[in-house]
């Protein structure tokens, strides 16, 4: 049995960081690096930070959550990758303030880490990883990791968005699928599209096309709760268990909570 670490988070620490650079991956995606300028990170990969910025130049902070996208590296101990998506006057507004803290090598405070829905399953079993989105951030951060290990799990990864320019990460997905060949990589877009050859559909039934039996199955989940809870739900006939799904959604919106969710976002969804 392989299993890459106890059911257990470590405490957040607080990090001084500096915004290394902040580059686009698409229209609509910045990759933010960052790097810690105190202690040597630790984390465990599927976990999440908390960013701790004056967006507004006003001294007043915010508390921002988001997806590690990277894992943890000992070669890179301090390094941090970020995928922020720019999708409101918000985000414009926080891009731009980390882009003027890169410019003047100015620290910002992290709190790390955050999150139980990190990677700790046995890795001789089938897994599976599905994002919605930006979720993507979080389920690369976990095939890096699961790569790292000395077993084969039979990885299966699911990645859905709106619009085909929105698959910022095709190639890397696409590269370590055909280096692996216990991994496979699926891209799925919501509707048809006549620009989109690939697979299009909701998540659910993508899945169910390709799968007969996830009893023993792992998985690990990153989007809205209503896409979390659905995919769980929508996949329990194949014999999925929730027991055995892995999610910040599980945590900070359970399920006698999703209804008080407005579409205003009233709980946040931004760690994914």
């Amino acid at each position: 049995m392989t299993i890459v670490s106890i059911n257990r988070a470590r405490p957040p620490v607080d990090h001084r960081c500096q915004v290394i650079r902040v580059t686009p991956l698409s229209e609509s995606t910045f990759e933010v690096e960052l790097r810690a300028t105190d202690l040597v990170l630790r984390y465990r990969a599927g976990q999440h930070l908390q960013l701790e910025l004056d967006v507004h130049g006003d001294g007043q902070r915010h508390s921002l959550s988001y997806s590690i996208a990277n894992s943890f590296d000992p070669a890179a101990p301090k390094r941090l990758q970020l995928f922020i998506q720019n999708d409101s006057t918000f985000a414009r507004q926080v891009l731009a303030r980390l882009r003027k803290l890169s410019a003047k090598a100015s620290d910002l405070t992290v709190k790390l880490p955050m999150g139980r829905a990190f990677l700790q399953t046995d890795l001789e079993l089938p897994h599976l990883l599905v994002a919605a989105g930006s979720g993507i951030s979080k389920i690369k951060c976990l095939t890096e990791e699961i790569l790292r290990q000395t077993c084969d799990p039979k990885v299966s990864i699911y990645w859905s968005n709106r619009n085909p320019n929105e698959f910022y990460l095709l190639d890397q997905f696409e590269n370590w699928a055909s280096r692996h060949s216990n991994l496979v990589f699926t891209p799925i877009l919501e509707s048809t599209n006549s620009n989109w050859s690939g697979r299009a559909g909701y998540l659910y039934e993508v899945i169910r096309q390709d799968s007969a039996d996830l009893s023993d199955t792992r998985a690990y989940l990153c989007g809205s709760p209503r896409m979390v809870y659905g995919t769980i739900d929508r996949l329990q006939a194949l014999g999925l268990q929730e027991r055995h799904c892995y999610s910040d959604v599980l945590e900070y919106a359970p399920r006698d909570q999703t209804r008080t969710i407005t579409a205003s976002g009233s709980i946040s969804s931004a760690a994914c």
